[in-house]
């Protein structure tokens, strides 16, 4: 399968470390899981009560159930989420059901969103409009926390990034249950009859929590380049679970991830040669699948940092290399083309020569992939070469594979079109 990769620095970066990138979340203090008593919740404005039927909850009541839900304004999927609340919230109200769904945002954007129309909604009986998420959330409790206070004991507790996320609060006022509000029904069905398996699904939930619980304090410490701090704390989460093979694997990739990231930060910073050195170093050692990748983001720092020289030699060095097939030419000569069509990003003739080369390498080692002539044509194209430009991409279009992406297929077409279109003076 044949793909075009970003060609932007930014992107590029992306790419190159999104094996496994670490998350931005505050530390939690106390980690909140499967079993633990659920924190009181010290919410700062009540903002409907279920028309009357509930009172505000700091302490869980024993023997009742409790769904404590977090969303926000902007959110989508929270919002998308509401009626499926409404409808639990109705179902279970008499089997002592209560759910209290937090917002972070201030008092005034939350009313302010609660008197939009719901979208998508048919007018309210007896009138002519649709009813607003305000009468729509008034069947459950619906608050809002601007200290985040409930936040942190919950979410940033329980290494939590995303919302909308519910916390099942059973009858002993434990927590019962973590996830998507549209996922809780089988459990919360479970719980409300007395028959749910909290130390089974405390097995399954662990590992990802963990995993969780690792991105969140990783992301301080890659913030402020603590990179040995965060490979320590990789390889230590290594040694505890050396039996489970899979998490381990996922934590080799991270750990590659957060060196690639150590060394773009010595390259965009004062230790510029340091980094480089560092990243030859990494592809030369990562698996074969990553080497293109790895070089193309080298060449993009290396184009920025304005080492010429360095850029023009490192896509020599792989067309030249024997080992080099035509995916990586392919995908180093692409990255090229991608930069040097971007005016800010000042490549150099030389460099867009060698990806030339490099392209002409790729076609001659798979002279019927439309994907590989179609780079070189562009290059070929941005080097002022019209007439060649056309024919290898007719060439392209004509040895359009099964294999190539229809997306891709559509641009290589199209792109044919518009070099005629050059050629005709339209």
């Amino acid at each position: 399968m044949w793909t075009r990769i970003a060609g932007t620095a930014s992107l590029a970066l992306a790419a190159a470390v999104s094996l496994a990138a670490p998350l931005h979340a505050d530390e939690a203090d106390q980690t909140l899981t499967i079993g633990s008593k659920a924190p009181e919740i010290n919410v700062e404005h009540w903002v409907s009560d279920g028309n009357g039927t509930f009172k505000p909850v700091t302490k869980f009541e024993s023997g009742k159930v409790y769904i404590v839900e977090f969303w926000a304004t902007w959110c989508g999927p929270c919002i998308a989420s509401m009626p499926h609340l409404v409808e639990v919230q109705k179902k279970y109200a008499k089997s002592g059901v209560q759910i209290v769904s937090i917002s972070d945002e201030d008092l005034e954007t939350v009313q302010g969103f609660l008197k939009r129309p719901v979208r998508g909604a048919l007018p309210a009986e007896g009138t002519n409009t649709p009813p607003t998420y305000a009468q729509l959330t008034s069947a459950y409790c619906l608050t809002t926390d601007p200290d985040r206070s409930v936040y942190t004991s919950y979410m940033e507790a329980a290494g939590q990034n995303g919302i909308p996320t519910c916390f099942i609060v059973g009858k002993t006022g434990l927590v019962e249950w973590i996830g998507h509000p549209m996922q809780m029904d089988d459990t919360l069905e479970q719980v409300v009859t007395d028959k749910w398996d909290r130390a089974a699904f405390l097995e399954t939930f662990r590992k990802e929590q963990e995993r969780g619980l690792l991105q969140a304090k990783l992301g301080p410490l890659m913030q402020r380049g603590k990179i040995a701090e965060a490979l320590t704390l990789v390889a230590e989460a290594k040694k505890n679970n050396a039996d489970d093979k899979e998490y381990v694997a996922m934590l080799d990739q991270m750990s590659f991830s957060i060196q690639v990231n150590g060394a773009i930060q010595k390259v965009q910073g004062d230790k510029t040669d340091e980094g480089f050195a560092e990243l030859a170093k990494l592809t030369e050692t990562c698996p074969p699948e990553l080497k293109g990748r790895l070089k193309g983001l080298q060449l993009q720092l290396m184009i920025v940092k304005g080492r010429e020289q360095q850029a023009a030699a490192l896509v020599g060095a792989v067309a030249e290399d024997k080992k080099s097939e035509a995916n990586d030419l392919n995908e180093m000569a692409w990255t090229v083309f991608q930069m040097a069509s971007n005016p800010e990003a000042k490549v150099p003739k030389s460099v867009t020569a060698a990806a030339i080369a490099a392209a002409e390498k790729a076609v001659s080692l798979e002279p019927k992939n439309g994907m590989v002539i179609d780079t070189l044509s562009h290059l070929v194209h941005l080097n002022g070469d019209l007439d060649r430009a056309i024919e290898l991409q007719t060439q392209a279009v004509a040895n359009l594979g099964d294999d190539v992406p229809p997306q891709n297929a559509q641009q290589i077409r199209q792109f044919l079109d518009e070099l005629k279109k050059e050629k005709s003076g339209k």
